[in-house]
């Protein structure tokens, strides 16, 4: 994992991460996990984890105890809490934490005032134990984790930093629920540019057009331009640091860069790839209600209320899978205020 200097970047761009998105391509800590994974380890009101992650579970609550010295309480009203007293709000409902190592929790409330936790599971692989109320401890080693749309909460950090997150096309904006008070590591937001799908989708982009197209006939030779440059022009990481001012973009390699736009008054989200030296973007991606579809800009794009696409736009299916979490309407609202807060124009 690479580790990020000084001030924590608001907006940081990936790639290069597995097909499962790790929690350490968001560049925000290891989670408070060991770094050489054991076994799930799991008995009647306590278990631990294959990142050596401890958790306690008694009436009064639960206790998180991570390698990194890091502790999480968690009460009967499902309410996290802090060793310097900052405390999320109880959740609607059931609260599911995302360990960094690959472990689901799961905290079932009674829902009657201070009553003991209903239920506790943990979930890694293939394995799903039961360790609350103790009577009722199971281990189910054939369980299959249902695909999807998920409302998991994100552990990071040192195992202090809660983030809830929220998909924007290829984008995940992290918010802070939860993160200690005299630790400035832990970014109140942080956006994530993950480059890997913008990459597969420009390799894909000759396949996607016509071979010999009549309005746009350089659009096959583009495509293949682009093609050939996208494992390059998305490689590593691209931070935006705190103090940078002005629109959205973040530089990438011979004289390219990606800028994020939102347009005024509209849900119009769009990822251009542009040349220094140019005014109009090579291609677009733009993302939708429907999901996110990648464009081929025509060369004077789109002036005098001409088309501004070559074609349709080819989609980017891949992110459902990627990033599956489901965002409230309140988590989309924040997630464009914090684009507009970050230049996004």
């Amino acid at each position: 994992m690479v580790t990020l200097p000084g001030q924590a970047p608001p907006v940081v761009l990936v790639s290069g991460i597995e097909a499962t998105l790790p929690p350490s391509a968001l560049q925000l800590g290891d989670g408070g996990v060991a770094p050489r994974p054991a076994s799930l380890l799991a008995r009647p009101g306590e278990a631990t984890t294959p990142g050596g992650v401890r958790i306690l579970v008694r009436p009064q609550g639960a206790k998180l105890d991570f390698p990194s010295g890091a502790e999480l309480l968690i009460t009967p009203s499902l309410r996290i809490c802090l060793r310097d007293g900052s405390q999320t709000l109880p959740p609607l409902g059931r609260l599911r934490l995302a360990l960094a190592d690959g472990t689901l929790l799961e905290f079932e409330p009674d829902g009657v005032g201070k009553r003991p936790l209903r239920a506790v599971r943990l979930i890694h692989g293939s394995t799903r134990a039961t360790i609350w109320p103790p009577s009722r401890t199971a281990v189910d080693a054939n369980y299959q984790r249902s695909a999807g749309a998920q409302s998991d909460l994100l552990v990071l950090g040192d195992g202090r930093a809660i983030y809830r997150p929220v998909p924007l096309g290829p984008m995940l904006v992290l918010r802070a629920v939860l993160r200690p008070r005299d630790d400035e590591r832990w970014p109140a937001a942080r956006i994530v540019v993950f480059g890997d799908p913008l990459s597969a989708s420009l390799q894909r982009l000759p396949g996607h057009l016509p071979p010999q197209p009549v309005q746009f006939p350089q659009a096959p030779e583009a495509a293949r331009r682009l093609s050939a440059l996208a494992p390059s022009l998305f490689a590593g990481v691209v931070v935006r640091k705190a103090s940078a001012v002005g629109p959205l973009v973040l530089p990438l390699v011979e004289g390219w860069h990606l800028g994020i736009e939102l347009a005024a008054g509209s849900d119009r989200l769009t990822l251009g790839l542009l040349r220094s030296d140019a005014n109009v973007p090579a291609v677009e991606w733009v993302v939708g209600d429907a999901g996110t579809e990648l464009h081929l800009v025509r060369p004077d794009g789109g002036g005098e209320n001409g088309p501004r696409y070559f074609m349709k736009g080819l989609p980017l299916a891949e992110l459902r899978t990627m990033l599956p979490w489901i965002p409230t309407l309140d988590d989309l609202r924040w997630a464009r205020a914090e684009l507009v807060r970050q230049g996004a124009r």
